[in-house]
């Protein structure tokens, strides 16, 4: 086992880890061609604007922002950080993807963290393990939800990652160079997203196991932290007004439990209690042996740090509960239980190398029982509804949740093409108001007449509104249907696509004037005022 990987071995790997997760993606579950997730259109709306801003030719950002915002009202740059959109922004400037490419480039991102593991294993001696390893984290569970959404936690997974492995060079050789390229890593990861800062807990925890308490003297290390900071703090001091709103919790000892207890759930719907063992069976074995086997020790030291890294930020910070954020531990899990099958293996012997085999399987239950049970990808058919309006340009209301909402709108950005013929006002904006999170709901149209009235003031061309599995969104989606139920509009409705639902599509016949500027005004909605008080 413990010979060089071919030099290709590396780039090949991440590459191949990718690819791979976007095949098993379009081939179990298929790639939507429309968003249905309540981030991922603001995601999508992001990297487009940044990318139409660059073909503009760089004109002033505030005036763009504002601009690209009254047209398509999901531009979230402010409660997200811009560092992957930026790293996305030559891709979306020449090519500008629609959703379904965009959707299939973040399946392919969602794999390149099981590069990550290929670059452990190699440095541990068993970069043979690695390819297997690689492809066990592939199909876990998580990977593969990740990977039918254009979310930012694999992305996230992937720059905390690179930094790991930057930070393990550096303990090498303590050089301002090597510091540095960590700095600039360990900065890219919250600029990526929030919970990215964790990589800051990473030094901390990896100098306390190796007990690397030399690495303190170098100004190196302090100059480079104090240097990532100086990228970073500036970006979350401005814009934690905005990026606070998400917050659904309090900090202190009640939030802490519930985050250690719902992250452990995640990573054994991942791996199960046979991978969580193993795991901590990995690092017990490489710190036994750390004499005779120093680089699995030192790969071993990084692989616990950047869990409890996770574990420790993730109860830290109450931002939310979601299973998909437990994302950037799980490679290092995968690597830790993948060196205690190396070890058993190294017995020798029958039983050992049966139980080897045994356990990598058993490890590998959840991934076999989840990947069956992956629903198709939802899709709204947002390209038709885009077809109606685009026949119809002006202001069109769209009413839904966040999800079919944002879909309809990032559609709508793509088609529109950059010639703003299109504004495509949300109705839980116009017709209610509530916070970024939908928190403090209240209706602000109460009655069909008051609905109709909204609709006439904007001077609205027509209106989109999703029913999801035959429900509609919020009690304004009922008041808004009534008020589309008159012979001032032709109403069809347009099956989804995939999954159960439907929209009904309500054209206005007779010619109106649309009221822009009270789009680049706001309407009641407080994310509106934020993103107002934001941008100036």
């Amino acid at each position: 086992m413990r010979c060089s990987p071919p030099p290709y071995y590396l780039v090949s790997g991440f590459f191949l880890s990718g690819l791979a997760t976007l095949l098993i993606v379009a081939t179990v579950s298929g790639i939507s061609q429309s968003f249905f997730d309540p981030d991922e259109s603001a995601h999508y709306v992001n990297s487009l604007f940044l990318g139409d801003w660059v073909r503009s030719g760089f004109p002033s950002p505030l005036t763009f922002a504002r601009e690209f915002y009254a047209n398509f009202p999901k531009l979230s740059i402010g409660h997200w950080p811009p560092g992957w959109y930026s790293l996305l922004t030559p891709i979306f400037a020449v090519v500008r993807p629609s959703p379904f490419a965009a959707l299939a480039l973040s399946a392919f991102v969602a794999g390149l963290p099981g590069g990550l593991i290929l670059w452990a294993l190699a440095r541990a001696g068993f970069w043979r393990v690695g390819i297997f390893a690689a492809a066990a984290y592939v199909v876990l569970p998580l990977v593969l939800v990740s990977a039918r959404h254009f979310l930012l936690d694999q992305p996230a997974a992937l720059a905390v990652g690179l930094a790991a492995i930057a930070w393990v060079r550096a303990t090498e050789r303590p050089r301002w160079p090597r510091f540095l390229l960590f700095a600039a890593l360990a900065a890219f990861a919250p600029l990526v997203k929030g919970n990215g800062a964790l990589v800051a807990l990473v030094p901390v925890f990896d100098i306390a196991i190796g007990r690397r308490w030399a690495l303190l003297k170098h100004p190196a290390l302090w100059g480079s932290a104090l240097l990532a900071i100086a990228i970073v703090g500036p970006w979350y001091w401005l814009s934690f007004q905005i990026s606070a709103g998400g917050f659904n919790y309090a900090p202190g000892p009640e939030y802490a439990a519930l985050s250690f207890a719902s992250n452990l759930r995640a990573i054994l719907d991942n791996v199960g209690w046979v991978g969580v063992l193993l795991a901590i069976a990995g690092a017990g074995s490489a710190w036994i042996a750390r004499r005779e086997r120093p680089e699995a020790a030192r790969i071993a030291a990084i692989a616990v740090a950047v869990p409890i890294a996770t574990l420790i930020f993730q109860a830290a910070i109450p931002v939310a509960i979601e299973p998909r954020y437990v994302a950037p531990l799980l490679p290092w899990v995968v690597v830790l239980a993948a060196l205690a099958l190396v070890s058993l293996w190294q017995r020798g012997t029958p039983l050992a190398r049966a139980g080897t085999v045994a356990l990598a399987l058993a490890s590998l239950l959840p991934a076999a029982t989840s990947a069956p049970r992956q629903p198709p990808a939802a899709d709204i058919d947002a390209a038709a509804l885009i077809a109606r309006i685009q026949a119809h340009p002006g202001i069109w209301l769209v009413d839904g949740r966040s999800g079919g909402e944002g879909s309809v709108i990032a559609a709508a950005a793509y088609a529109d093409g950059g010639s703003r013929r299109v504004w495509v006002a949300r109705a839980s904006q116009w017709l209610s108001t509530s916070d970024f999170m939908g928190r403090d709901y209240r209706v602000t149209a109460a009655t069909p007449a008051a609905a109709g009235a909204v609709l006439d003031r904007l001077g609205v061309a027509g209106a989109v509104s999703i029913a999801d599995r035959g429900q509609l969104a919020y009690p304004h989606s009922a008041t808004l249907r009534h008020a589309l139920n008159t012979p001032a509009y032709t109403r069809e409705v347009v099956p989804f696509r995939r999954g159960a639902g439907s929209s009904l599509v309500a054209t206005r016949l007779a010619p109106v004037t649309p009221a822009i500027d009270l789009l680049n005004s706001g309407s009641g909605s407080t994310n509106v005022k934020k993103m107002g008080v934001a941008l100036d």
